[in-house]
């Protein structure tokens, strides 16, 4: 909560199950100041279910068309849909906007595709740590990365 200093709504981009909500609302987030959105039907259908009092939508990151000025996200950890999720977050976010983001371990440091450094250059990064514990599905190893827009 400390990156997001105003009272602007909370996107959950590719909320999934909504894990990242819920940490948000044990941090004493207002439900009403959350939305949600992913492309599973089922897992926004759970989304509603278990925060009924967040907002929540079936949709694709990339039909988002609207100003995400503080998002929390998950993205896709492919490197071609990470990069998407990436233009598609330096597109609707002004300068000053944050995000909070679980990006596969190293990848904003990539140099190859050359699509990665050109789109993390519209980001100032402030804070990046490695996750403690890896993907429990997946085992894939993380960090959390906090980005302002440039």
């Amino acid at each position: 909560m400390r990156y997001f200093d105003n009272d602007s709504r909370i996107v959950d981009a590719c909320c999934g199950t909504g894990q990242l909500t819920r940490a948000l609302l044990l941090e004493g987030v207002h439900p009403s100041a959350l939305l949600g959105f992913d492309a599973d039907a089922e897992l926004v259908d759970l989304y509603e279910r278990l925060y009924p009092e967040t907002a929540a939508l079936r949709m694709q990151f990339h039909e988002i068309d609207f100003r995400c000025e503080n998002v929390i996200a998950n993205p896709p950890f492919e490197i071609v849909e990470c990069v998407y999720f990436l233009q598609w977050l330096s597109r609707t976010q002004r300068s000053g906007d944050r995000a909070v983001l679980l990006l596969p371990y190293g990848f904003i440091d990539k140099q190859r595709p050359k699509a990665v450094q050109e789109t993390m250059r519209h980001f100032i990064i402030h804070h990046r740590t490695p996750m403690q514990e890896p993907f429990a599905r997946t085992a894939c190893r993380a960090e959390i990365v906090v980005v302002e827009r440039a």
